[in-house]
């Protein structure tokens, strides 16, 4: 328990001083702090691995609680004021110090045979023996994410933590409240069912916590609830930095710029959802141009050493390097070489159309895929229907009633900068559809289909959506576009997304 404990107060200490560093403060301190602890953790376990430091969790959880907490200081002697508030302090580590032998005890872990592979890989980080006897399908299908989230658990004989990914649950949801709350007042929530916005908010936190597949991520041995998180972080703190003037900008974007990395090496399709969830964000002009280039550096050169990485590994092992690396390491030495083009005026007024052309390019993939060999899009979408509508998942009717609603609010309402939100979602379809074939085989039918869990990706960012657009949407004018992009023309120039819309939240 010693070093499960040790873990989980290394990686909210570390969070929580990366982002006080920054200037983040007030309750959304501890769950932010907590999921940017386990983004740094990831981030750092990922450079000891690709450049041969040792992997040793001891190294990994102090250069995660060291480095930031040494920020912190300097900052502070330079005479930022960083106070912390001590008893709510002692009250988090406190309840923390609890929570650990509770979740142990109850020992509530979920598994199927691919958590297998993920605890093997773990020990093998944690062993050091990951680059000389790690298979080429490990390094590909399982990647990194929650070996390196769990590896820690073997310095004490164990195989994985019971408690990391409840509390990543618990930030999750408390993260989710905190940027609604902030982003109904930022967007002006002036709508009568604004009034009601703690209401609907409380009713989707419940309707969370007691949806069967929602509650059973919260202890699956998976990277399922890890991605949510990161889309929730990448997606709506972009949403955040656009909308909102006086948003803590420094700790948003940096919470962007460790997410990334995270959500690459977390699912064999990270890199894609990565590139999805950033490019709102760095086509955007109501964010600064430092950190949009920053942030597509970072996606760019992740991508690339991730990709490098397995590169090497397969060259190791004397086999062929698969077209499922190779494309990565491609995509991101485009990304990268696409940093400085950032500064061109093209960009920036062409970014409505770029959003778009990026979608339609998904749907076009689909659709030669679907004109080559469609049964694999009939089969998918067969055992999609039986999953969803028929309760075959254990979704109920959630997510069916999910897309139903937010289909109706896109339709009917608008928000500020919406395609922060809109855009994963929306490419998230044709995304896990063309996935489909480039696995070599079709969605089936059970609660434990691919599909049918990846689903967890996306839920709660949809969910901060439709809540979004029923408390601060309106409805469009005449003549106006229906969904402007973050950066374009259109949003400087339509009601939706021009300035007189969008108010600052207080502090």
């Amino acid at each position: 328990m010693i070093a499960e404990l040790a873990t989980v107060l290394a990686v909210f200490a570390g969070g929580c001083a990366l982002l006080r560093a920054l200037g983040l403060s007030g309750w959304a301190l501890p769950p932010l702090g907590f999921l940017a602890g386990a983004c740094l953790l990831l981030d750092v376990g990922f450079l000891q691995l690709v450049t041969g430091a040792p992997t040793t969790p001891v190294l990994t959880l102090a250069a995660i609680v060291v480095l930031p907490l040494a920020w912190c200081v300097l900052r502070w002697r330079r005479g930022h004021d960083l106070r912390i508030p001590v008893p709510a302090t002692i009250t988090t580590v406190v309840l923390l110090a609890v929570a650990v032998p509770v979740l142990r005890a109850a020992n509530l872990v979920k598994w199927n045979m691919d958590s297998l592979d993920y605890l093997k890989a773990g020990r093998l980080l944690a062993e050091g023996g990951y680059r000389s006897t790690a298979s080429t399908d490990l390094v590909v299908e399982r990647v990194l994410g929650v070996p390196l989230l769990h590896a820690a658990a073997n310095l004490s004989g164990d195989f994985y933590l019971r408690s990391i990914t409840p509390l990543l649950f618990i930030a999750l949801l408390a993260a989710m409240v905190w940027l609604l709350r902030a982003g109904i007042r930022a967007a002006g929530g002036r709508t009568p069912a604004a009034r009601w916005s703690n209401a609907l908010i409380a009713l989707a936190m419940l309707l969370l916590l007691t949806n069967d597949r929602v509650v059973y991520n919260a202890f699956y041995l998976n990277a399922h609830l890890l991605v949510a998180a990161l889309f929730v972080l990448i997606g709506a703190g972009g949403w955040l930095l656009a909308v909102w003037e006086e948003a803590p900008r420094p700790a948003l974007m940096a919470l962007q710029l460790i997410a990334v990395p995270a959500l690459v090496i977390s699912r064999p399709e990270g890199a894609l959802l990565a590139v999805l969830l950033a490019l709102p964000t760095v086509l955007s002009r109501r964010i600064d141009r430092r950190h949009r280039m920053v942030l597509l550096a970072t996606l760019g050169g992740s991508v690339a050493l991730f990709a490098g990485f397995q590169a090497w590994l397969f060259h190791d092992r004397g086999t062929a390097i698969p077209v499922s690396v190779a494309g990565p390491a491609l995509l991101g030495v485009l990304a990268l070489a696409a940093v400085p083009l950032l500064r061109l005026g093209f960009v920036h007024r062409h970014a409505d159309h770029l959003l778009w052309a990026a979608e339609a390019l998904l749907w076009l993939v689909l659709l030669a895929y679907t004109v080559r060999g469609p049964g694999v899009l009939y089969r998918s979408a067969r055992a999609t229907y039986i999953n969803q509508i028929r309760g075959t998942g254990a979704w109920g009717l959630f997510v069916v009633l999910l897309c139903v609603l937010l289909l109706v609010a896109m339709l009917l309402l608008r928000i500020p900068y919406q395609a922060h939100l809109r855009f994963p979602l929306t490419t998230f379809v044709p995304l896990v559809l063309v996935l489909a074939y480039v696995r070599e085989g079709a969605y089936r039918v059970g609660d434990a289909d691919s599909l049918n869990r990846m689903i967890m990706h996306v839920v709660p960012l949809a969910v901060v959506y439709l809540l979004l657009l029923l408390t601060t949407g309106r409805l469009p004018a005449r003549g106006e576009a229906a969904d402007p992009p973050a950066g374009s023309d259109a949003a400087e120039d339509t009601s939706v997304l021009s300035g007189p819309t969008v108010r600052t939240a207080q502090k």
